[in-house]
């Protein structure tokens, strides 16, 4: 299958890439930025610079791909930018796609769109709160850009799947909320973590997974699945810290009605997956032992490169 990777730069589709690769797919990446894949050589492998919003640039990228993989992430929370950048790439994804007949598009969203849990697990019936999300721009772009990738869907061949997940790690493991923890246990303070909170960390190889069964499974029209390896508690996250970074410091647990620290952490965002394992037989990739293990991993070399860089 040739397969149009959008965003194949950024952390995910880096190492989304050589695993489709491996499958035997032809791959395409689209991205403004291509520094950090023009490292992986491979015959199957072909590249396109533009951004997204570039339409000469995406009607090259999209010429004879039978699969879209969207998985380009802006961080901004700016509506005029949204607009101009994300959204207006996303329309041209989506009538390139249904122009040329693509068979697959699969766009990766996010647990934002939920804005701030009512229940836990979260399943993909949740409410989407977007105006109480932490970040509601960016909550109300993406939950639209769902809608018009499932609006392309309708009365085609195109099968359209949305996936939501809260946050993905591979090799490495970003945010600036982790980078703060790890400078704050090498320096031997106490690391405060509200109590019952956390998140269902994705690791890369189920992400991977997932594409390539999304991928053989289309359907007509619309679908969205949310997608986790496994619930991990701030705590802990925080003594995993505590243990790469080599430090004797305190892990505090803060009642939650007591916390008065960063409000990205006072929930508890444990996403509900059984959707993607009772419709496609989705089976993730390690038991839970084995996830926490590849996080504390990803935490330690996050930690080797924060000890290199600048502040």
């Amino acid at each position: 299958m040739r397969i149009l990777v959008v965003g194949g730069s950024g952390s995910v589709g880096r190492e989304l890439i050589p695993a489709l690769l491996a499958g035997g797919h032809q791959v395409v990446v689209l991205d403004k930025e291509l520094g950090a894949v023009r490292a992986i050589a491979h015959p199957q492998l072909s590249f396109v610079a533009g951004a997204v919003e570039d339409a000469p640039a995406v009607a090259e990228a999209t010429r004879g791909a039978e699969a879209i993989v969207q998985v380009a992430r802006s961080v901004w929370d700016d509506p005029s930018y949204l607009l101009e950048h994300d959204l207006r790439g996303h329309l041209l994804l989506l009538t390139a796609a249904r122009e040329q007949g693509i068979k697959h598009f699969l766009y990766t969203s996010t647990a934002v769109v939920y804005g701030k849990p009512l229940r836990t697990p979260i399943d993909e019936d949740h409410p989407l709160r977007v105006l109480a999300a932490r970040k509601p721009a960016y909550g109300v772009a993406k939950e639209f850009a769902e809608k018009l990738a499932f609006l392309a869907a309708q009365g085609t061949g195109l099968s359209a799947t949305v996936v939501r997940f809260w946050w993905a790690f591979g090799g490495e493991i970003g945010g600036k909320h982790l980078r703060e923890m790890l400078r704050t246990a090498a320096e031997g303070r106490t690391l405060q973590v509200p109590a019952d909170c956390g998140g269902s960390f994705l690791s890369q190889d189920d992400f991977n997974l997932a594409a390539a069964t999304i991928l053989s499974r289309p359907v007509s029209g619309g679908r969205v699945f949310n997608l986790a390896s496994d619930y991990v508690s701030w705590e802990e996250v925080a003594r995993m810290v505590v243990e790469v970074a080599g430090s004797a410091a305190k892990v505090e647990v803060v009642p939650a009605p007591e916390w008065t620290g960063a409000a990205f952490l006072a929930d508890r965002w444990e996403l509900d997956d059984r959707r993607i394992r009772n419709q496609l037989g989705f089976v993730p990739a390690r038991e839970p032992a084995g996830v926490r293990e590849a996080l504390r991993r990803a935490i330690a070399r996050t930690w080797k490169r924060v000890q290199s860089s600048p502040a």
